[in-house]
């Protein structure tokens, strides 16, 4: 029978209107004996509930099924962000995503990234982070795999992203040093993430293939009875090619004309800028920058200079994913 105990941590979040506030995050320890420990975890953005949503329903079922090895699983790892429905933690505006920085910690948002860092990550050696696009996107749901640096390719990656069950699969390269892929890079842990939905909302449908995904995992990693499924294999998605990333790069109301999954060409229109407070500014039509699948696309109309507005990524093959490493 696996062992439950609760291993929350508090942080300090100081606000005008409270100067000792503190904000609890939750963590649930299942212990079922030898085996591989691995973190299960989402809200590091508040405002991206899909992967929330799933790991509270795995609080409840996981400590009835797992077999062996160890689970931690953070449902709301900013709490703050989360109890807000913000991207950003609201005391301090920090992204938890960029906060992995070391000591000294600055604030709420560093804090709970270095309890993370000295906590958590040292304690298990496979995370699986789901995210979405929150209120501002919406994504193709798909596992994502990164490389940070010089990383070794691992060849446990494609098995993993398998497991996750999706069939889609995006792989970029990171350049921010304190990302929380990034620290667990450092330590040596084997992580996949996933982006799934967004827009501020979510989906009975898009909480269960995320928990049936985080599911996929841990039987793949050997926490569950049985053999694990064997789901086809993803499409791999690109997104660290040249010109992935469409940016707008002047105000206006975003008119999209495509949609999530669907295959683009170099040069296609994609959608158009309008001013309707400016009746007298013509239209700007937008082209896709490269032959692709738009894997994001912008959830609110209104943008303004430097706003993503959506990423079309060419496909490969899961097969050749070593050779981007």
């Amino acid at each position: 029978m696996a062992q439950v105990s609760r291993e929350d941590f508090t942080c300090a979040a100081a606000t005008n209107a409270s100067a000792y506030r503190r904000i609890t995050v939750p963590v649930l320890k299942i212990d079922a004996g030898p085996g591989p420990a691995v973190a299960l975890l989402a809200g590091v953005h508040g405002d991206e509930w899909e992967g929330q949503a799933a790991i509270l329903q795995l609080w409840q079922l996981l400590p009835g099924v797992l077999q062996r090895g160890t689970v931690y699983l953070l449902p709301a790892a900013n709490a703050e962000a989360s109890l807000a429905g913000t991207r950003l933690s609201p005391s301090d505006h920090g992204n938890l995503n960029r906060a992995f920085l070391g000591a000294p910690a600055r604030g709420y948002t560093e804090s709970v990234a270095a309890a993370l860092q000295a906590r958590l990550l040292p304690r298990v050696q496979a995370l699986v982070d789901v995210h979405s696009g929150g209120a501002s996107l919406r994504y193709l749901p798909s596992s994502v795999i990164t490389r940070y640096g010089d990383d070794a390719f691992d060849e446990r990656l494609p098995a993993l992203a398998r497991a996750f069950g999706l069939p889609q699969c995006v792989f970029f390269r990171g350049g921010e040093s304190g990302s929380l892929p990034a620290a667990a890079s450092r330590l040596g842990v084997l992580r996949l993430s996933a982006e799934i939905g967004g827009g501020g909302e979510t989906t009975h449908t898009l909480v269960a293939r995320c928990r049936d995904g985080l599911l996929g995992c841990l039987a793949e990693l050997g926490l569950l009875a049985g053999a694990p499924p064997r789901p086809a294999s993803p499409t791999l998605h690109d997104l660290d090619a040249p010109a992935a990333t469409l940016r707008a790069r002047e105000s206006g109301v975003f008119i999209p004309a495509v949609d999530l999954g669907q295959a683009v060409t170099a040069g296609q229109a994609i959608g158009q800028l309008i001013e309707p407070a400016r009746p007298d500014q013509p239209a700007r039509t937008l082209a896709s920058l490269q032959t692709g699948t738009v894997v994001c696309l912008r959830a609110i109309a209104r943008s303004d200079d430097g706003d993503c507005l959506l990423q079309v990524a060419p496909a490969l093959s899961l097969d050749s994913l070593a050779s981007l490493y």
